[in-house]
């Protein structure tokens, strides 16, 4: 009796941990979809209201290098959409997450990433033409829940970036003008702003 329950232990150990052993691959897909609208009302104007969409997306590979230790490469395609113009954005990180068991098949995870992403946009002012180059480096962490050997949904919860931002803006006949920013964000909210939700297909 006493070799049948520890057998069946280790079963359901192996189980639950068969998504984070070394040599496990992940595919990922995150996608985060916003729209906000700003009403304007005033005595001396008229009722105005301005809508904006966010759609990005992101696709990634992840390997499983040691045991609740992954690396990852992800793909990134975002775009704005106002009512005079567009933004389209591309870009991709490298990232590095190490897990650590709660309870049962939920994790807590904490890393680090390398992130690049370029943008550009389209319509606003005839003649006028803006793109921007961004780098970052970054810590974040979250929970995982591994629901079965296959799949599993990841939520970032808290992440701090150093980034560096590099824009050009440019009108028809005239020189560009070139801005520079470096700065440092910490946020709670990656859940919305930071496409902190992904669905995994682990094999």
């Amino acid at each position: 009796m006493k070799k049948k329950l520890l057998t069946a232990i280790a079963v359901m150990a192996s189980l639950c941990g068969y998504a984070q052993t070394k040599g496990t691959s992940t595919l990922g897909l995150g996608i985060n979809v916003f729209t906000d609208k700003t009403e304007q009302t005033g005595q001396l104007q008229n009722s105005s209201s301005v809508e904006r969409k966010t759609n990005s997306f992101t696709l990634g590979y992840g390997l499983f290098v040691e045991d609740n230790t992954r690396i990852g490469i992800d793909l990134q395609y975002g775009k704005i959409k106002g009512e005079y113009y567009d933004v389209k954005s591309y870009g991709g990180q490298v990232s590095y997450q190490k897990y650590y068991p709660l309870v049962s098949k939920l994790y807590a995870y904490a890393g680090g990433r390398a992130r690049y992403n370029y943008s550009n946009q389209e319509g606003g002012v005839p003649g006028t033409y803006y793109n921007s180059n961004q780098y970052s480096l970054g810590a974040y962490g979250g929970v995982t829940w591994f629901v079965s050997k296959r799949f599993a949904f990841e939520t970032t919860l808290l992440s701090a970036n150093a980034t560096y931002l590099k824009s050009e803006q440019k009108i028809d006949g005239t020189n560009p003008y070139v801005n520079k920013q470096t700065g440092f964000n910490m946020t709670t909210d990656g859940f919305i702003n930071d496409l902190g939700f992904k669905i995994y297909l682990l094999f």
